[in-house]
């Protein structure tokens, strides 16, 4: 990043180390270039990250050149818009200038306006940040997110398909009063919103949710504290907008009655929808359930991301009756997100500072956590599914005279049985069966008469959990220029994995031939 006079300029490359392992296949690209030549406002000693109001003069510019993959919408108002409090109001424990007139709260849709899917057919994924006003470096990162996804669209295949089938919506600032104290007055470390009833420091907005709310293992009745909860379930309007918010993106038919009561029956495999809250610092990956040390019902599905997440991370996960559950978290969004909409959520406490240093930044967080938030948007459509298929480590291509080489490695085992120290997951343990391959069309897409093959093993035994295998593709017949190759593995329990693809070019050469071959053109 260069720095001019507290801006940003957008107008660069930066080395997002998207050279990624998706868990499926390694993208091409290595770096992502934003071509927004203006330069925008910065955190006073944090060069990279954008100020408040920066960040949506940015994101308004990049919604306004790619109308077609992001739109921007006002979903609410934070506290200080809502009600128009006066200084008096918070008491003698409010020593900073309140923001004037307070902020809209911006939600983003990104996604591919002009694919053959329409809303309600796209899987959707909707990702926070900023709910706690001090820490700086989570509405960045899901900015860096959003910018990847935009510009790695019609360039990167995986991503190029995950906006054709998937809608990713994020809440940069959930809390952009609170926000707006911390930027100002960086000694505050300004955590709650900004409602002044009682002590006069606000609502911790991460407690206000109506799921297990008031639990006082996880929460506090008491104003002045930093995880008060609130007069009420979900009393604040910054939690309100984000529950509006996130009722219209997730079914209505898979949410339960009466959610509390209900929190030992499993959701199942066919819910929809996955949810992800970026928090800083620590180095954790947390799902439900938060606001006790137990597992939830559908624990299966949730850990076997949790440890794919930390495939890509290395955080350590904290979640009920694993060894780094740290402390109870009650009406949280995590758990609400779960337990009272049934999307699969989790939680990211990333770096190590509320104030994280750029040098950390650019170089220990981005390059680690891009990754694994474009493999979970890849199983958003089935999420409790798709996490339990084997996963494609990397997809290898070369066109080679009349054919396309395709390698690939699949495993059912290596994203999920990795960490130190862990067992084996249940959803580890089968063989590799059967390796799809596709062209041109995606596997959800598939209809009789599309182009699909079944890969063979190397070995010639479908007898690990770990398997490389091979096609070749007959180029004969294809036209010349960009065609898309999709892999997807199943696994014994016939568990299909998350889909994997890559770019192929056909040179010119072979539609010459093929006219050739057909006596002329």
């Amino acid at each position: 990043f260069e720095r001019c006079n507290k801006m940003i300029n957008i107008f660069f490359t930066t080395a997002l180390v998207v050279a990624v392992l998706q868990g499926s296949s390694t993208v091409d690209a290595t770096s992502s270039t934003r071509s927004l030549q203006k330069t925008y406002e910065t955190i006073q000693g944090r060069s990279c990250f954008r100020s408040l109001n920066g960040m949506i003069e940015s994101m308004a510019d990049l919604a306004a050149k790619y109308p077609d993959l992001i739109t921007m919408e006002s979903i609410g108002e934070s506290y200080i818009k809502k009600n128009n409090p006066s200084r008096s109001d918070y008491g003698s424990n409010m020593r900073y200038d309140l923001p004037p007139g307070g902020f809209d709260i911006y939600a983003f849709n990104v996604t591919s306006g002009n694919s053959a899917r329409q809303s309600a057919e796209k899987g959707k994924m909707l990702v926070t940040s900023g709910v706690h006003a001090r820490e700086w470096a989570p509405p960045e990162l899901n900015a860096r997110f959003i910018e990847t996804l935009v510009e790695g669209y019609n360039t990167n295949a995986d991503i190029t398909w995950i906006l054709d089938h998937t809608e990713i919506h994020a809440i940069l600032y959930v809390n952009p009063d609170g926000r707006y104290i911390s930027e100002k007055y960086p000694n505050s470390y300004w955590r709650k919103n900004l409602n002044p009833e009682g002590c006069g420091n606000g609502v911790d907005l991460n407690r206000n949710l109506d799921f297990m709310w008031g639990d006082r293992n996880g929460a506090s009745n008491d104003p002045c504290a930093n995880d008060y909860h609130g007069s009420s379930p979900n009393s604040e309007p910054e939690t309100q907008a984000v529950v509006e918010y996130a009722k219209k993106l997730f079914p209505e038919g898979q949410r339960k009655d009466n959610p509390e009561k209900e929190m030992n029956t499993a959701f199942g495999e066919d819910i929809t929808g996955v949810y992800i809250d970026i928090h800083s610092s620590g180095g954790f990956v947390y799902y439900p359930w938060g606001h006790r040390d137990a597992k939830s019902p559908d624990n299966e599905a949730l850990e076997a991301l949790g440890r794919k997440i930390n495939y890509f991370n290395g955080y350590k996960i904290w979640a009920g009756s694993q060894p780094d559950f740290m402390y109870e978290a009650s009406g949280d969004f995590s758990d609400y997100m779960y337990g009272a909409l049934g999307v699969a959520s989790f939680g990211y406490e990333i770096g190590d500072d509320f104030q994280q240093d750029c040098s950390r930044f650019e170089n220990k967080v981005v390059p680690i956590n891009l990754p694994s938030l474009i493999y979970t948007a890849k199983i958003a459509m089935k999420p409790y599914k798709e996490v339990k298929g084997p996963d494609v480590l990397d997809v290898n291509t070369r066109v080679l005279g009349g054919r396309v080489r395709v390698r690939v490695i699949a495993s059912d085992s290596k994203m999920v049985n990795t960490i130190k120290g862990f067992p084996n997951h249940s959803s580890g343990n089968q063989i590799i069966k059967a390796v799809q391959l596709y062209l041109d069309v995606h596997p959800d897409d598939y209809q009789e008469g599309d182009k699909k093959w079944n890969m063979e093993v190397v070995d010639d035994n479908w007898d690990t959990t770990e398997e490389t295998v091979r096609f070749n593709i007959p180029t004969q017949g294809l036209s010349s220029g960009r065609h898309t190759v999709y892999v997807q593995a199943i696994d014994s329990r016939g568990y299909k994995g998350p889909v994997s693809s890559k770019f192929i070019d056909i040179p010119k050469q072979n539609s010459y031939l093929r006219s050739n071959l057909r006596g002329g053109p």
